[in-house]
This record gives C-alpha cells, sequence and structure tokens, in this order.
C-alpha cells in the first residue's frame, strides 16, 4: 500500500512511503512509529498551515486504512481476537494523538482568521449600508459569509443583494402606505390605526379592514340619528335648557356647558375627537393651550 506524507522538517509531500504491511505486526509497528516521530510537534502557523492540514489529511487517511483492514482480518478468521483488536487500536491511538493535536492548532489558527476576516468584512458591510441609506437593524449580517472559503467579492456581492431586497421592500412598503392614505381620504376616515399595520399585513387585507371601517361608521352614524330622531319626537328642549317629555310634560333631562381640557394630544388624536364628537351629535369650539397653568 503506498501513502503520501508531509516531511514536518521540508513541509513537502513524499511520495511512496514504506508500505504498511498489516500481515507484519512488527513491520506496522515500525511504521506507525516513524509517522509518530515524524510528525510530533507540529507547529500551525501561516506558513505551514496548509502543509499542516494535509498532514492531518494524511493521518486521518492512515488510521482508517489500518482500522479497516484490522475489520477485514477478524471477519477473516470469523471470531474476536481481543488481543489483535486492542494492538491495533494502540497503533490508531498514537496516530489520533497528533491528528487532535493538529485540529486543535487548525481550529485555534482558523478562529483568529475567522475573526480578522470578520472585523474587516464587517467595516465592508457598514459602508455598503452608508451607500444604500440603511441602518444595521435593517440588514443582517450573514455568519456565512466569515467562512474562509468564502471569497471577499463574493461576500460583496451578496451583501448589496441583501441591501438591494431591502430597499426593494421598503419602496413597496412606501407605496402601501401611499395607497392606504389615498383610500382613507377617499373614505373620509383616519389612517393611522391602519398605517401601523403597513408590514404586518397585505394590502388587500388592509383595504378591506378600512372599508369595513367605514361601513360600521354609516351604521353607527345612521342608528344615532334614528335615536336622535326618536329623541326629538319624544322630548322638548326649554330655552332654559330643560328637556322636557313631550308626551307628560315631566322634566328628564338638562343641557349643561362643559369645559373639558385634555393634555399631551397630538393632532392626529384631536382631529380624532373632533371627529368623535362630530358623530355623535356634540358641539363646541376647541382651543388649543400652550404652556398654561390650567386646573383639570
Amino acid at each position: 500500500m503506498e501513502n503520501n506524507i508531509i516531511d514536518p522538517k521540508t513541509l513537502k509531500v513524499q511520495s511512496e512511503l514504506p508500505v504498511i504491511e498489516f500481515e507484519n505486526q512488527a513491520q506496522l509497528e515500525k511504521t506507525v512509529d516513524a509517522m509518530v516521530d515524524r510528525f510530533t510537534g507540529l507547529v500551525v502557523t501561516k506558513e505551514t498551515y496548509k502543509p499542516s492540514k494535509e498532514v492531518r489529511a494524511e493521518i486521518n487517511k492512515a488510521i482508517k486504512i489500518i482500522d479497516r483492514q484490522r475489520i477485514d482480518k477478524v471477519k477473516e478468521v470469523k471470531k474476536p481476537i481481543d488481543e489483535f483488536n486492542q494492538r491495533t487500536k494502540a497503533l490508531t491511538n498514537k496516530l489520533s494523538n497528533i491528528a487532535d493535536d493538529l485540529n486543535q492548532q487548525l481550529k485555534v489558527y482558523d478562529d483568529k482568521r475567522r475573526a480578522g476576516k470578520h472585523e474587516i468584512q464587517y467595516m465592508k458591510f457598514k459602508q455598503l449600508l452608508d451607500e444604500y441609506g440603511l441602518q444595521e437593524d435593517q440588514v443582517e449580517y450573514n455568519p456565512k459569509w466569515d467562512n474562509l472559503s468564502l471569497a471577499f467579492p463574493t461576500f460583496v456581492k451578496e451583501a448589496k443583494e441583501a441591501c438591494e431586497l431591502v430597499e426593494q421592500k421598503q419602496e413597496q412598503l412606501k407605496e402601501i402606505r401611499q395607497a392606504v392614505i389615498a383610500r382613507g381620504d377617499e373614505l373620509g376616515i383616519g389612517v393611522q390605526p391602519f398605517l401601523e399595520q403597513v408590514g404586518k399585513k397585505d394590502l388587500a387585507a388592509i383595504l378591506r379592514e378600512m372599508s369595513k371601517y367605514k361601513q360600521e361608521l354609516i351604521d353607527v352614524q345612521k342608528k344615532k340619528e334614528e335615536l336622535q330622531q326618536e329623541f326629538e319626537k319624544n322630548n322638548k328642549v326649554l330655552p332654559n335648557g330643560k328637556v322636557i317629555d313631550a308626551k307628560t310634560g315631566e322634566v328628564v333631562d338638562k343641557k349643561v356647558t362643559v369645559r373639558l381640557i385634555i393634555k399631551d394630544l397630538t393632532q392626529y388624536q384631536i382631529a380624532q375627537l373632533k371627529s368623535y364628537l362630530k358623530d355623535n351629535g356634540l358641539h363646541g369650539t376647541f382651543r388649543v393651550i400652550n404652556n398654561e397653568v390650567t386646573n383639570v
């Protein structure tokens, strides 16, 4: 069996290493010990990174070959061979210790490279966000962009695509908001509650809710007008503000004037309040009070 291995001194691939003759246990042990001597103490650096990965691959390959031949040997004799298994396991353990050490060193080195790559790429990512006029909470940085195998141009291309998707979504939301405002003007209703649904529901659903809300207002107004007509039919308001039952002449109510002060309203809330009072047949004068001491 031929196997390629890396000389730790020259870091060059050596071809045609001694054949591991599994039938010759002594030769096998000698070959494994030679590999252990060669590769023990390898240090992963920038210069030895690639050769070290090749060494790890060759060691793992040798372990698999030895273990596969061990299994074949056990099948051949058709009965457990405990001592043979233990001796073979001891050999593969020697190689595994070296592979594990390389694994740990390569991981530490890869983590450092990945962290350095992330720092450089995140600076570019923020630059792209500025170019597209976006904030960091609007575009998610994809962790896969830090993979050492991913080329920088590929990262830039994908980051731009992510920004463009957000840009397109913002434009779509803008168009939806404009459609909601236009529909609100058409129906003559406030749109703020429906604007808050933009991005949570599709436009068709929002427009349906607006139409439903308008119909509810119409129904409520119709009911109020019916009640008002019924009230005026059965009652009469005297000049002094008293309300008397038209049939019995009894005083059933009295009109009064109320001064109501509500603090910290937005313009939208003021418009909604005026609309509510009007819909309920309440009339009065609004006066905005700013920077005045008032008793509420």
